[in-house]
């Protein structure tokens, strides 16, 4: 059998170590990645800032992998053909008898003018545009001024975002900046601290408290219709003026999903079961960002539930077993999504854990220390030391 893995991210890089110790070696395993470097997404809002450097979280793919018995392809896949067990790649078509899409998501930019890097915007979702972002933090330190951080509507990663709006906060205080530059935060969601999963436990209030003590400015509900030099016009009428702005783009499906007919909804996300397997071609799997999950509420603006990378190592880890088990006629597993993960502040951290992660939960927490955001520091060193060596274990 050979079962090929598109995407090098947590969920293919997981699912590829976790096939491995679960298929013999006559099956065959193969990674195809546009990137042939693993990057440590979560920390992209401190290289942003340049309190890390772009070497220092990331690594090559390559010899990983294939110290491991994985065949890797540096190739962007184009198409799937599902009636042929085809992946039509740049590089040449590939076969597969179980297909795992670990994509991750397009940043759809372009849906609003001038936003993005190639606009008028900064962005910390790849290394390319943090690295970006830095470049353009270091020339509004010379001439600061107004900032606007958010997140667009369609976005489904909120995270990042709050990240960043606090950590610029706590930069300028510390260079006693901080008065040059009124700071306002702008999201899709209906409130703050809405994450995308209708809110975690306090953390509505939290949220509101944080912004309030830090004197940010926050506006809920809001959508982008235009960016231009200076200015984000929003659909109510009301015009922001920045030095500096980053915004977290729309999220849809990638290109090779959304060429592929029935792969994925409209947005290009993909429909699976429990197993994390389509519910329409029965040897192909998704994990990750490139999963379709039902928002837990409607919201006046829409927006999409993000998919952390603790929880897409979960459903690769389960997609992984479930691949394995079906090649030797076991039992198949499915399991109810658990995160858990820190919010960075520049000087401190908010822990934030759920089981499940959608409401109703068995049990959540949600608690602020200045240890949590060493601890973030510390787990990044240890995420990249174990994935180098091929170690799947979660925490």
């Amino acid at each position: 059998m050979r079962v090929v893995i598109i995407g090098g991210s947590f969920g293919g890089l997981t699912a590829a170590y976790e096939l491995r110790k679960r298929l013999d070696k006559e099956h065959k395993i193969t990674l195809i990645s546009d990137n042939d470097k693993f990057v440590f997404i979560p920390s992209l809002p401190w290289v942003s800032l340049g309190w890390k450097k772009p070497e220092d979280v990331v690594f090559d793919l390559r010899r990983p992998l294939v110290s491991k018995g994985i065949e890797f392809r540096h190739a962007t896949a184009e198409k799937i053909e599902p009636e042929k067990n085809i992946v039509v790649t740049n590089a040449g078509d590939v076969s597969y008898d179980y297909l795992l899409i670990a994509t991750g998501s397009y940043l759809e930019f372009e849906a609003i003018p001038g936003l993005g890097p190639q606009g008028h915007t900064q962005s910390v979702c790849t290394l390319e545009h943090a690295k970006q972002a830095y470049e353009a933090w270091q020339r509004f330190l010379k001439d600061p001024g107004e900032i606007v951080i958010g997140a667009a509507q369609g976005a489904s990663c909120f995270g990042p975002a709050y990240e960043q709006v606090f950590m610029v906060d706590t930069y300028l205080r510390r260079i006693n900046k901080r008065h040059e530059a009124p700071i306002t935060f702008i999201t899709s969601e209906p409130y703050l601290g809405h994450f995308g999963i209708a809110g975690l436990g306090t953390s509505r209030r939290s949220m509101e408290d944080e912004f309030a003590d830090r004197d940010i400015k926050a506006i809920t509900n809001a959508v982008i219709d235009e960016i231009t030099t200076d200015v984000i016009k929003l659909k109510s009428g009301e015009e922001l003026k920045f030095k500096y702005a980053m915004i977290i783009p729309p999220f849809r499906g990638v290109d090779a999903v959304m060429s592929t007919k029935d792969l994925g909804n409209p947005r290009g996300f993909i429909p699976v079961n429990e197993h994390y397997r389509h519910v329409k071609f029965e040897n192909i799997y998704a994990v990750g960002v490139a999963v379709a999950m039902m928002p837990p509420e409607h919201t006046p603006v829409p927006i999409g539930v993000p998919k952390t990378g603790h929880m897409t190592e979960q459903m690769a880890k389960i997609a992984a077993s479930n691949i394995a088990a079906e090649i030797k006629k076991n039992e198949k597993k499915s399991a109810e999504l658990q995160v858990i993960c820190f919010l960075d502040m520049g000087n401190e951290a908010v822990l934030m854990s759920a089981s499940p992660v959608l409401p109703p939960r068995n049990k959540h927490r949600l608690k602020k220390h200045v240890v949590f955001h060493w601890v973030k520091v510390i787990f990044e060193r240890y995420y990249l030391w174990k994935m180098r060596r091929g170690i799947t274990w979660l925490p």
